[in-house]
């Protein structure tokens, strides 16, 4: 037996439907799962063993446990029907008839065939080894006319055990028989890409001959080595003629009018209730974990930072896609910092890789009750099968109603924290498939995206700190209301997560029996466990430590530096490593991890040390005692950012620690006597000052008014109607009315004018 397919140690969590196994000096054959219990049946039709069923943990802390074949590889294969439906048949045919060939190998039976019958000789793996199977298969299917040589089969295996039955098909001939006839996939892609480019550039829309012209100049640009080599069938399916590029215009929709706004449609994408063959519909998942979506959004609420200041916060989650279940959540502030002078970004928070990997880390572990909580929340006595997961695994003891969920494929959308390395690097490393998301195609992650507008409208707006996304429906006084602290909010999340989200029936989850009825996320998460069977998916020291943030540094006297810290070790640690760690890839700088939460340590990671011996180096930070409160990288960062206003160098370390010290001391305080407000002592409301009078520029240098200088007006003893009768003498007054007008001096000189002269002429 090669070391290729001997027997391997197996963690609870990669036993799955299929696999052969070594227990109580015998081979058995995993049939099923059932809570913590699993089946199993003597593999190979055994006379003497009869049909055991086990505990779980029972079985894999066995001594002589270990994984002898594997059904299949649990980190990369997925499902993807529909993919094998776009497949012609006669392509799928053989795809199917190498699959039986394949499992005939692997499994020493070939399917439909019943367990008692005994294998072929030429494949018994007790006499031949893997690679000698290759070649027997190989010299039969030649005798049988089909020319093969063992390193196809060898191939077909291992493309089986990647991708299933989808690894099998020859994909040389998917681009001929395409949708488009004899025209190349990618030709098509060309098309798309070259009239979104002129929309985002803003250039008019040109004649069909003009697109073709540009589609085959990036064709030959792009694809020129493949030319080069290629054979005629090839060349003419990326080159295709012209009037075959006419008629696979018009199979798109495409003319001159409407190029630019085809784009655009198909840019948007097709309405949800379309049934034509290729709409895009939302993802489905058969059993938890299968796919999981997650996503980051605004919380639209306010919080308290650390520094005492209002910010606004971000909230990422994960949810299942089979059972709707929201399996991990995680707040963080949003906050950005800019120079005033120099108008760029100094530094800020948000959203990292790092909280990312915090929200999948939570998936695998189950929520512990806070106290306080309601007693609604616990697991035990909700509708999750707490006896059966707390015999597989201890951890549920007091633990909230939320399930644990480990995610096999992980669909994110391209936002930096999902794309990094560090993401990506610590999901392959625990058998997560991460899933990108098409570009403009929002219903990929349709789900997730609903779940984040049910949280705002279920739980955000009853926050006194709620902002509403609209400005014009936001409350002018939300920054003067009580706010919440991070830590605080992330309770109470997790707390309506266990106690509203997990326990309240989802339009989406039907149970098969009565259709009618609809399912809590728990309850569907309790009729499918109960099928697929749980396996624990605890994380060791090591592994948690692979999913911290890493980075590649050079090591010398002085140890190794990050974000202006120096790590090192007493009495020379650091000198077997101060050499090139001979990885060509990382210019031999030496893999070292650290918790942006907990910096006060960094851990070394020795690609040398032998196989028995830790790998681990743990070092600290030479100025940790400097810092007597607990501390974090964005306190260092705030400290850095003092430091260097009051013109310090950001090399002297020691008085970054000693700022970022005052501004823990200061925070932890709170505020001294006398910033706070003393309440006024008892006494009469102060009389209101009448406003002072406005200043009158234009009276200046004018005496003072005498009142005795100023004559009163007459007496009136009549109405206001009254006043200009004709005729009608005025009391106190020697003078009629129309005599007093005619002595102003304006009118007299007025009616003593030409034109009173030439009124009486006329």
């Amino acid at each position: 037996m090669t070391a290729q397919e001997g027997p391997v140690p197996a963690a609870a969590d990669t036993l799955a439907l299929g696999d052969t196994i070594r227990f109580s000096s015998a081979d058995w054959l995993v049939t099923a799962f059932h809570g913590p219990r699993v089946f199993l049946t003597a593999a190979g039709g055994g006379e003497a063993a009869e049909p055991l069923i086990i505990l779980q943990p029972a079985l894999t802390c066995a001594k002589d446990f270990a994984v002898l074949d594997r059904a299949a590889d649990r980190s990369v294969v997925t499902h993807r029907v529909h993919e094998l439906q776009a497949i012609p048949a006669a392509m799928r045919r053989e795809a199917e008839r190498w699959e039986r060939i394949v499992k005939e190998v692997l499994h020493q039976q070939a399917p439909d065939v019943t367990a008692a019958t005994r294998p072929k000789p030429a494949y018994d793996p007790k006499v031949y080894t893997l690679k000698q199977r290759y070649q027997a298969k190989a010299v039969q299917l030649s005798e049988a006319g089909w020319p093969t040589s063992a390193a196809t089969v060898e191939r077909k295996c291992l493309a089986w055990r990647k991708e299933g039955l989808l690894g099998l098909v020859d994909r040389r001939g998917l681009r001929t028989a395409s949708a488009h006839g004899r025209v190349d996939e990618r030709v098509v892609d060309l098309v798309w890409e070259t009239l979104d480019a002129e929309r985002d550039q803003g250039v008019s829309a040109g004649t069909l001959s003009r697109l073709i012209d540009r589609v085959q100049q990036a064709v030959r640009v792009r694809y020129a080595d493949e030319l080069a080599c290629a054979d005629a069938g090839t060349v003419a399916a990326l080159l295709p003629s012209r009037p075959t590029y006419y008629r696979l215009l018009k199979r798109l929709g495409i003319t001159a009018q409407n190029a630019h706004a085809a784009a655009a449609r198909r840019a948007a994408g097709p309405p949800l209730s379309a049934g034509r063959p290729g709409s895009r519909r939302a993802s489905t998942a058969r059993w938890p974990g299968e796919l999981v979506q997650i996503d980051t959004t605004g919380l639209d609420v306010l919080a308290l930072g650390d520094d005492g200041q209002v910010i606004s916060v971000e909230l990422t989650i994960a949810i299942d896609v089979a059972t709707r279940s929201i399996v991990g959540a995680l707040i963080v502030p949003k906050r950005f910092r800019r120079d005033a002078g120099a108008g760029r970004w100094l530094g800020g928070r948000a959203t990292r890789s790092f909280d990312t990997l915090q929200v999948v880390a939570q998936s695998t572990a189950p929520l512990p009750v806070r106290p306080g909580w309601a007693p609604e929340t616990f697991m035990d006595g909700s509708d999750l099968p707490f006896e059966e997961l707390l015999a597989a695994d201890e951890r549920f003891a007091g633990a909230a109603a939320r399930p644990v969920i480990k995610p096999e494929t992980l669909v994110v959308d391209h936002g930096s924290p999902f794309v990094s390395a560090d993401f990506t690097r610590s999901c392959n490393a625990l058998g997560i498939e991460v899933r990108e998301a098409r570009l403009r195609t929002p219903v990929d992650k349709a789900i997730v995206e609903r779940a984040m507008l049910a949280v705002k409208t279920g739980f955000s707006q009853h926050l006194a700190s709620y902002t509403h996304h609209r400005l014009d429906l936001r409350g002018r006084r939300v920054r003067k209301q009580p706010l919440w602290t991070i830590p605080k909010l992330q309770e109470l999340f997790e707390q309506w997560v266990a106690l509203r989200w997990q326990q309240t029936p989802h339009g989406a989850l039907r149970s098969p029996f009565t259709s009618g009825v609809k399912l809590t996320p728990n309850q569907m998460y309790a009729a499918l466990i109960s099928l697929r069977g749980y396996r624990s998916t605890a994380l060791t020291e090591s592994e948690n430590r692979k999913l911290l943030p890493t980075v590649w540094v050079r090591i010398n006297r002085k140890g190794f530096t990050i974000n202006n810290r120096t790590y090192n070790l007493d009495r020379g640690g650091l000198d077997p490593f101060r050499g090139s760690s001979k990885l060509a890839a990382f210019q031999g700088r030496w893999e070292v991890h650290y918790s942006p939460n907990h910096p006060e340590a960094a851990w070394l990671f020795n690609h040398q040390a032998a196989d028995d011996s830790d790998p681990w180096v743990e070092v600290p930070f030479i100025h940790r005692r400097l810092l007597h409160d607990q501390w974090t990288e964005e306190t260092w960062e705030q400290g850095l950012q003092i430091h260097l206003s009051a013109g310090g160098h950001h090399r002297d370390e020691s008085a970054i620690a000693r700022a970022t010290q005052r501004l823990l001391s200061t925070a932890a305080d709170g505020p001294g006597p006398d910033a706070r407000p003393t309440p006024p002592a008892p006494s009469l409301p102060a009389p209101r000052r009448r406003p002072a009078a406005p200043k009158q520029p234009y009276a200046a240098g004018m005496p003072p008014l005498d009142p005795e200088s100023v004559r009163p007006f007459a007496r009136l003893d009549r109405p206001a109607a009254q006043l200009f009768a004709a005729g009608e003498p005025v009391k106190d007054s020697g003078q009629s009315v129309d005599a007093f007008l005619a002595s102003l001096p304006e009118l007299k000189a007025h009616a003593d004018g030409p034109d009173s002269r030439q009124g009486e002429d006329r």
